[in-house]
């Protein structure tokens, strides 16, 4: 393999990615903080320092620095960020407020698991509902779960503590274990300064979250809340809380859901305790290159049964250096490396994979795209993979989706590509050709007709342009899904791009046209993942877009100071892109947004979702995977 991957590979591989890290990474956090101002990153980022290093003879010799001072010294430079980004002093005095009412929020989060005194955090004529409404809906029950929802609060606020002091107490007296299992939180999604009010008031749109254990359960209690603040004093105080919304979920702790088996089944293997126990944080600082993707950690994996014993195996792809790995299932549930004698322990920086019968002869072939190409290996004989092709790629591959689009018998393969090979110069604000919201100047996405003979030699073709998917197709692409959406019997193909719309490729006859803009499908946001189905069982595949989520992102995109000089049109496609995920319900010739009324907008910063069946009721439900980097103070942002 290794002799293989050098006829396709050249020095030049090496070179553009240590060009393009330098650039991208610092250009990405540019923009993005510039933009959409989500989050507050510490200039300390050890990434950072190595971009802007550029040692000469003359250099100052480094600093030998004692442990004990890196606190004093993060805390210095943290010191220095706060005077820089005060938004008291940059006109923005509701992201001041919101900062000052988030925490107070905190504090009251605290009250829910220790004592304490309400009187720093509300005002003597406070009034709220229920934070439990009295009157709670059933709306599922199984064995394991039990999920209510609260009924409108009408005529329920009171003056007076006495409702927040029952939801703290109750609480307080039916919680166990440690602080790990409990938390309480507050993301502030929305604020409103009220400028007719001789009063110095406020109002801030809340999400709140409330997790805890008790003997037998774990309850769950999700609300969206508004609260009114009175600024008259030195920290703001509450002055109201309605309940917008409610629903809580309680869990057995006896019969769990899900059990964690990462060591169990792993822990055989001498790559589990040599490299993949480490983490990513670990591997990033060693990796000999590194592109502006692999600092996420976003390298997939694939699932198929290789050696035809009736048991999935798992093939896992892995950043530059790290060799990747396949993992071959015993009958007792454990995995055992086979890699090398598999002949893919493959060091190329690999993005995704698909094993999949390409050639029809019965066992599974393995499909894995690399920077730069798309490598495709035959099984042979279900003992090993011998590489067969390598196909030439935009640079920056991300995903890979397979279907048969022109009814051949084959599987046809498409490739998600992301950034230009252009050293990181087309993100950014200094390429007038990027626009945040709509960008159109990124890699483009490959169609492979799979055409291998009854030989059963593998054979692909770049058929992209033949068959039109090389329309609106340079979009930052990162993940793409098959689908016959309207019932004709072919598959139908639609692309979550990064950096605005994204594309809903109609399949006629083997021709595809973008029908995106016509069937409000666009979805203009951040897209990172999609998958399919019928989760309301009308017939008709319905679609779900996992985005990026950020409470700081809603507030601020909603002030009149926001790109004021910005016509409404562009200043809601800034504010799309902080609402969270999409839920497009397919209602024949177009798709109505779902989102926001099935309640499945917040997923956090979302990277891939699946629609999946997971109890068992033939009703779809949704796996969302989130989380992004960030420092140890929460900010409550994503």
């Amino acid at each position: 393999m290794k002799n293989f991957l050098r006829q396709v590979i050249t020095s030049n591989y090496i070179k553009l990615r240590i060009t393009k890290a330098l650039g991208t990474l610092v250009a990405v956090t540019v923009i993005f903080l510039c933009i959409i101002g989500c989050t507050k990153n510490d200039p300390s980022d050890s990434t950072q320092g190595e971009q802007r290093s550029n040692p000469t003879n003359n250099s100052p010799k480094k600093k030998n620095i004692n442990p004990d001072e890196l606190g004093v010294i993060s805390k210095i430079k943290a010191a220095k960020w706060e005077e820089i980004d005060d938004p008291s002093e940059d006109g923005w005095e509701t992201e001041f407020l919101a900062n000052q009412a988030n925490k107070q929020l905190k504090e009251l989060g605290n009250l829910f698991f220790n004592e304490g005194s309400l009187n720093d955090l509300v005002t003597s004529g406070i009034a709220t509902d229920p934070l439990t409404p009295e009157s709670l809906e059933l709306i599922f029950e199984d064995k394991n779960i039990t999920v209510h929802k609260g009924n409108k609060n009408e005529n329920q606020l009171k003056k007076g503590t006495q409702h927040l002091e029952k939801e703290l107490n109750s609480v307080r007296q039916i919680r166990t274990g440690s602080d790990d299992d409990n938390h309480a939180k507050f993301k502030i999604i929305g604020i409103k300064k009220e400028t007719e009010s001789a009063q110095k008031k406020f109002t801030t749109e809340v999400l709140f979250s409330l997790n805890f254990r008790t003997e037998k359960n774990v309850i769950e209690k999700h609300a969206s809340w508004s609260v009114q603040w009175d600024e008259e004093q030195e920290k703001p105080k509450i002055d109201k809380i309605r309940v917008l919304s409610f629903n809580q979920t309680t869990s057995s702790q006896s019969e769990k859901i899900f059990t964690d088996v990462t060591g169990s089944a792993l822990d055989s293997n001498d790559c589990y305790k040599t490299q993949l126990s480490y983490g990513m944080n670990h591997w990033l600082s060693r990796l000999p290159v590194r592109a502006m993707l692999n600092r996420f950690g976003t390298p997939g994996i694939s699932i198929g049964d290789v050696n035809g014993d009736g048991l999935e195996d798992i093939y896992l792809c892995q950043e530059p250096g790290l060799p990747n790995r396949l993992f071959i299932q015993r009958k007792n549930g454990t995995l055992m490396d086979v890699s090398a004698e598999w002949g893919v322990d493959w060091l190329e920086d690999s993005r995704s994979s698909i094993i999949a019968d390409f050639d029809n002869d019965g066992d599974q072939d393995l499909a894995v795209a690399v920077y730069g190409m798309l490598l495709i290996a035959k099984n042979d004989q279900q003992k090993r993979f011998v590489p067969a092709m390598a196909l030439k790629t935009s640079w920056s591959t991300a995903s890979l989706a397979a279907a048969d689009y022109d009814k051949d018998g084959l599987l046809d393969l498409y490739v998600c590509a992301y950034v230009q090979e252009d050293n990181g110069e087309s993100i950014g604000a200094a390429n007038n050709q990027f626009v945040y919201h709509d960008a159109e100047n990124g890699a483009s996405n490959l169609l492979f007709k799979n055409e291998t003979t009854e030989s059963g030699k593998l054979s692909f073709a770049n058929a992209t342009e033949e068959v039109g998917l090389n329309i609106n197709n340079h979009r930052w692409s990162f993940a793409a899904s098959w689908e016959d959406f309207d019932n004709d019997g072919d598959q139908d193909l639609y692309v979550a791009n990064d950096y605005g719309r994204n594309n809903l490729y109609r399949n006629d006859s083997g021709k595809f046209t973008d029908i995106a803009a016509n069937t409000n499908t666009e979805d203009s946001a951040s897209g990172m993942s999609v998958t399919w189905a019928d989760y309301d069982r009308d017939g008709r595949m319905d679609l779900y877009v996992s985005n990026m989520f950020s409470a700081a992102g809603n507030r601020i995109t909603e002030q009149q100071q926001f790109k004021s000089k910005t016509n409404n049109k562009i200043r809601g496609r800034f504010r799309r892109f902080a609402r969270g995920n999409t839920l497009l319900r397919n209602i024949g010739s177009s798709f109505e947004d779902k989102s926001i009324s099935a309640g499945v907008n917040m997923g956090r910063w979302a990277w891939g979702s699946n629609f999946v069946d997971l109890n068992n009721d033939s009703l779809a439900d949704l796996v969302v995977a989130n989380g992004y980097l960030t420092s140890k103070e929460e900010t409550g942002d994503l």
